[in-house]
């Protein structure tokens, strides 16, 4: 059902957003491939905005895109055993994550999945509420510093700080690497896996050096061994005295057992769920929030009124209840700017999507900046509206046209923590600062593993 069947929306502002303009016509073979590896946004033409599904001939195979939200379901949940990950996001993202809840299939998934949900249960992500909200209040403190009318790059400060986040709540702070090493070599490793090369499309052996292997091997290295030396140092504390380990997400994850077999995650198991916490996890909340600050910024009707609403805030934690508007914000940016804008799977075997008869093998492509910008699904798609998800509204909603998190039962496992982190985070902002964009600073989406900026968010501090 698209939001016309659902009533008109009230648009008074119809600037677009940054966002590529779409081709008339839709590139083949290794044309489209090229437009592919420098960005996949400038690779899917108008029609792939009108049309329900269609597939791309390449030379490596055909590519489905599939945008029709009973065909994703499908994909996603009905037949959810037939569409395993991509090959192409496994090779590039088990050297890095392992096989973790990220990349893992078939038994070794549902055994961490069922190990680790009650980690991540609403009750106790509350209790890293606090560490979150004195985070942020580090990180405002600094600017009070640096002043108004200082220039900052957002989307760094965003990852700053969720880094810092994601150092409190999952290893209590004992990273031993400054921010600057651990956030550039995350950035490197998701950049150089994100991009497709001739070793990844067409599956050349591990061994084989190619440019980009060479370039993320050291960066992939850095991360991994340090998340590796915190757990075993943990497990290794747990044992010896486990009244003394700090709770967080790493012994929650380190103590955790399956509640059917009773059988705890090994610590390679837990390493790479962290890795990928550390390395996926607060890079998509920081994206999502410098996205966010960037539409503040171009559409100052809704800070104001996002101000209004933070400004009798006492509490940073009641922003996970009491706040509708910030909510709808950030959620209407999540659309516009999905934190992972494509998700690819492998049909095992044949089967039909939305009227197409695949053969097994058959590679799956769902994207949801198409599918949140998709013409048939949503009213002036590229129009910033955060009324699209006002109570009553929302609820209306299709569940898979609006997928920044994934659907199913592999919908992202940290969802809840994200959704907390970044409600907390733009509440405390909003409170304080209005972030103004650069005069002529250039915004780009770059479509990589994640959605960033491609040459950051240069704002301006505006004291409230």
């Amino acid at each position: 059902m698209s939001d016309a069947a659902l009533g008109q929306l009230d648009i008074f502002d119809r600037r677009r957003p940054a966002a590529p303009v779409p081709s008339p016509t839709r590139s083949h073979g290794l044309r489209f491939l090229e437009k592919v590896r420098r960005n996949p946004l400038y690779a899917l033409p108008a029609g792939a905005y009108r049309f329900q599904n269609f597939v791309v001939p390449t030379v490596i195979g055909d590519f489905c895109f599939v945008n029709e939200p009973s065909a994703i379901r499908r994909v996603l949940l009905d037949n959810v055993e037939n569409y395993p990950r991509g090959r192409q996001q496994q090779i590039r993202l088990k050297p890095g994550l392992g096989n973790g809840l990220l990349t893992a299939e078939g038994a070794a998934w549902r055994f961490q999945r069922r190990t680790a949900a009650p980690v991540f249960q609403h009750k106790k992500l509350l209790g890293f509420s606090a560490a979150m909200t004195a985070a942020t209040n580090d990180m405002l403190a600094r600017w009070e510093r640096v002043g108004e009318g200082v220039e900052l790059d957002i989307a760094d400060e965003m990852m700053r700080l969720t880094y810092d986040i994601i150092s409190r709540t999952v290893f209590s702070n004992e990273v031993g690497l400054p921010h600057e090493t651990m956030s550039h070599a995350i950035s490197v490793y998701l950049d150089t896996v994100g991009r497709g090369d001739l070793a990844s499309i067409f599956g050349l052996p591990d061994w084989i050096p190619t440019p980009s292997r060479l370039r993320v091997a050291p960066h992939r290295r850095i991360f991994r061994n340090e998340v590796m030396r915190i757990t075993l140092a943990r497990r290794t504390k747990i044992a010896r005295d486990p009244g003394s380990v700090p709770d967080d997400l790493l012994t929650q994850l380190l103590t955790a057992r399956d509640p059917d077999t009773g059988a705890g995650l090994s610590d390679e198991e837990v390493h790479d769920n962290a890795s990928t916490f550390i390395a996926a996890g607060h890079e998509t909340t920081a994206n999502a929030l410098a996205w966010t600050f960037y539409l503040l910024s171009e559409f100052p009707w809704a800070d104001t009124k996002l101000a209004a609403e933070v400004a009798p805030l006492a509490d940073a934690t009641a922003a996970l209840e009491t706040l509708p508007y910030c909510r709808m914000v950030l959620e209407e940016s999540m659309r516009l700017y999905p934190p992972v804008p494509f998700m690819a799977r492998t049909g095992i075997e044949a089967d039909t999507l939305g009227g197409h008869n695949l053969r097994a093998g058959a590679q799956i492509m769902i994207s949801p900046w198409l599918v949140h910008r998709h013409e048939t699904l949503w009213q002036e798609p590229d129009l910033f509206v955060p009324e699209r998800f006002a109570p009553g509204r929302k609820e209306t909603i299709p569940r898979f046209a609006y997928i920044p998190f994934g659907g199913g039962p592999r919908i992202c496992i940290g969802m809840g923590f994200a959704l907390q982190e970044a409600m907390i985070i733009l509440a405390m902002v909003a409170k304080r600062w209005r972030l103004a964009l650069k005069p002529g600073h250039p915004v780009e989406p770059l479509a990589r593993i994640t959605l960033r900026p491609r040459y950051g968010m240069k704002m301006t501090l505006v004291r409230r």
